[in-house]
């Protein structure tokens, strides 16, 4: 039965893309089409996902269906269901796309020698864990922490790394839920800038780390994964191909662009390597057997573009405006701090970014500094949050306690908070939105 339910999500799913992506192509087909398929999904898996993430959606759920139907009684007409069915489609089928590069982590050479020890190591973890994170998200943290496991415990410092060099692609990466979630929920907002301003974010939390992890004695004496320089080509190369095309093609969503692209080089890379039938053979495993392991994400972005269809639904009967007549640095500082704090307690980016967007996008002056806040809280939170997936993660597979991350992650939360306020000031600055 479990076989047969994972085939039929995997195909599902599987449709969504193509639908999708045909969607963004072609004006005949309208893009919440594909989001019919991903809502059949995430009925079928809702009872399959964790039980507090199962809380959460049920909240997420009823709390959107009774802003739909209040807004219905109250204006005396139903609200447009659309955004609701779209079901956050295009980052659903993003992060499916995407999901299709886990085949070839096995393709590339990643480094299979015995682990390397002492600084350098884990400098160069801590390096190529964030670039292949930045493609393969959360899989990357699995197969280098379960390569470290193999040979002794992972230590609460190692735990560290892995979660920092995750957590940090966030800031940046257009293969992330997180920037394609942000560039929906900050209409306008545009890719090339998030990243200009993302990337050497990124290099601050990433020489921060470096320098919190390396100064520890023990760092000596930990081992790293032994990452291979010659197989970081593909985090860059399909980086770099997005943003190209992005440039390019601007008039095409950067959503699709990513899952046209890591469809396109996951089918060309297996085809090299295995031959053309053995590459669309493994691709067809990866349906049958692999989709599904995103069904925790497509049941929470779905339960959360429906949450958003009744928020919005409800603030447009009520002609409530909840945001702030003007929205510059100052303010983008208390929304990341505000996000950060809704991480603390349990709500998971997707509903805080959802959220924020919609009580934000319709007022803010300029998108891309509501985009940078986003993005900025989506990976401070995970970061700092003992409940966030990743962290959730590390702690259950390496039995490393959540009191031991929160202690070695403090230091780090302070420091970029600072350098998080002065990029989004700096942005401010650059763009004439404040005044020197």
């Amino acid at each position: 039965m479990e076989f047969r339910l994972n085939t039929v999500c995997g195909w599902l799913l599987s449709a969504s893309l193509a639908l999708s992506i045909f969607s963004a192509f072609s004006p005949e087909i309208p893009g919440y089409y594909a989001g019919i398929p991903i809502w059949i999904s995430a009925v079928l898996l809702f009872p399959r996902i964790k039980s507090n993430q199962k809380t959460q959606v049920s909240i997420l759920i009823i709390l959107g269906v009774s802003g739909i139907l209040f807004s219905s009684l109250y204006s005396g007409h139903l609200a447009d269901l659309r955004r609701a069915l779209d079901a956050n489609q295009k980052v659903v089928t993003m992060l499916i796309a995407v999901g299709f590069l886990k085949i070839c982590a096995s393709a590339v050479s990643l480094n299979k020698n015995d682990l390397p020890k002492g600084r350098k190591a884990l400098l160069k973890t801590l390096f190529g864990a964030h670039l292949f994170g930045a493609v393969l998200n959360m899989s990357s943290v699995i197969i280098m922490g379960d390569k470290l496991a193999n040979q002794q415990k992972v230590t609460p410092l190692q735990g560290l790394l892995l979660l920092r060099a995750f957590c940090i692609c966030a800031f940046w990466s257009p293969f992330f839920a997180a920037m394609g979630l942000t560039l929906i929920s900050s209409p306008g907002s545009q890719l090339t800038t998030l990243v200009l301003y993302g990337l050497p974010t990124s290099i601050a939390a990433i020489l921060i780390s470096a320098w919190e992890i390396l100064r520890k004695p023990v760092a000596k004496e930990l081992t790293g994964y032994p990452m291979a320089l010659d197989s970081l080509w593909m985090p860059c190369f399909l980086a770099g191909i997005v943003l190209m095309i992005h440039e390019i093609k601007p008039g095409v969503s950067v959503l699709t662009l990513v899952s046209l692209t890591s469809i396109t080089f996951t089918l060309g890379l297996l085809s090299l390597k295995k031959g053309l039938r053995k590459g669309i053979s493994t691709i067809k495993e990866h349906i049958n057997h692999g989709i599904v392991s995103s069904g925790n994400e497509v049941v929470l972005f779905a339960s959360a573009a429906l949450l958003a269809s009744g928020f919005a639904a409800m603030m447009t009967a009520l002609h409530l405006h909840l945001a702030p007549e003007h929205y510059g640095p100052l303010e983008a500082s208390i929304t990341l701090v505000i996000l950060v704090g809704l991480a603390m307690t349990g709500m998971h980016p997707v509903t805080s970014v959802v959220l924020a967007g919609s009580i934000l996008a319709p007022s803010v002056q300029d998108p891309n500094l509501l985009g940078l806040t986003l993005l900025m809280s989506w990976s401070l939170g995970i970061s700092l949050s003992p409940f966030s997936g990743v962290q959730l993660s590390i702690q259950s597979r390496y039995n490393i306690r959540a009191s031991e991350l929160l202690k070695l992650n403090w230091r780090y939360t302070l420091m970029m908070f600072l350098c998080c306020f002065c990029i989004l000031w700096l942005y401010s600055v650059n763009t004439g939105l404040v005044y020197l």
